[in-house]
């Protein structure tokens, strides 16, 4: 079933930066979301452009209403839009775009366009989406991500008002059930970002334990181990990090499980209960297609930890411990 999809993430000023270089393209390679087709990214389009880096954006707009930040600010939110694949397909070039421009006017009546930073289209994916970034400016000038967006009833409203206005114009979209009633998670990013770093030092790790087992003693194997030293905390927060989403899947699974059990429910509740099946194998899937991604890099990142002669190992933990850094329980 196609839904109208509208999603917010707030992000404090030390995680705009990572927005700014996803969302305006400006990696050369992007190892955590393999889903990008660089081929196609001179199809990406904006409605907006930035006119520099989202953060001085963020700041040069809070600076000219005259608002106070705080250290822990959210200084911009990011909407995610997009609707459901069938429904993009049926659209050619100028539709899609035209339904961007639709999406985009709801938003600028409700947050100001003055406070939008970005609002750039990605055709390089899958699905084409809408990447709607802006500065929570409230109508009397501060700076407030809280009152801009609301508490989680007005989350529930923002969804109703947007569904409403899509649906005027697009009537087979129907309205999500809202997270709140499907329970549904999002795999963190940082995942993705910690799989990223693994996938990068692979080579360079493995040639380092090589060398360790070709040269026993001396600078070699000094220079070896340094070199190990350097790419095994990555390892070791992968894996300990990737944990936390073993048991998504297995929750879906039960969800939908019980959902098609329970169906003695009057007509209408029985319309939503089909709906919310037809959601949690949509997570599904899509989770199941990304805990594959993350599970071949914690393999290789647990592959690299085995490979580690044990004295070695020991060498590179203690070190670790005098500097302070964080030693992850690894073992299986």
């Amino acid at each position: 079933m196609p839904y109208a999809i509208l999603r917010f993430q707030k992000a404090q000023a030390g995680g705009v930066a990572g927005r700014d270089r996803h969302n305006e393209r400006k990696k050369d390679e992007y190892k955590s979301n393999p889903n990008i087709d660089r081929s196609k990214s001179e199809q990406n389009y904006h409605l907006i452009e930035p006119s520099g880096k989202y953060k001085q954006c963020c700041m040069d707009r809070i600076q000219a209403v005259g608002a106070r930040t705080r250290s822990n600010s959210v200084i911009m939110v990011e909407a995610l839009i997009t609707t459901s694949p069938e429904v993009m397909e049926k659209l050619n070039s100028s539709e899609q775009r035209q339904f961007f421009e639709r999406a985009a006017a709801f938003l600028y009546e409700r947050i100001g366009k003055e406070n939008v930073i970005s609002a750039v289209v990605h055709m390089d994916e899958k699905t084409p989406h809408m990447h709607f970034c802006f500065v929570p400016i409230t109508k009397d000038g501060r700076l407030s991500a809280k009152e801009v967006l609301g508490n989680k009833a007005a989350f529930s409203k923002w969804q109703d008002d947007f569904y409403d206005r899509m649906h005027g114009f697009y009537p087979e979209l129907e309205r999500g059930l809202p997270a709140a009633i499907t329970g549904r998670k999002h795999i963190p990013p940082y995942l993705f970002r910690s799989a990223e770093n693994v996938s990068k030092s692979y080579d360079a790790i493995s040639k380092a334990i090589s060398d360790i087992n070709i040269f026993n003693a001396g600078k070699k194997r000094e220079e070896a181990i340094r070199a190990i030293g350097r790419y095994l905390p990555d390892c070791y927060k992968l894996i300990e990090q990737s944990k936390s989403i073993d048991g998504y899947v297995t929750e879906l699974e039960q969800k939908l499980a019980d959902q098609k059990k329970d169906t003695a429910f009057e007509s209408q509740r029985v319309r939503n209960r089909e709906q919310q099946i037809r959601m949690l194998n949509e997570q599904l899937y899509e989770h199941e297609q990304d805990l594959k991604k993350l599970q071949r890099e914690r393999d290789k990142a647990q592959k690299i930890v085995d490979a580690i002669p044990a004295d070695v190992r020991a060498e590179i933990d203690k070190s670790m411990k005098k500097k302070g850094a964080k030693r992850y329980d690894y073992e299986r």
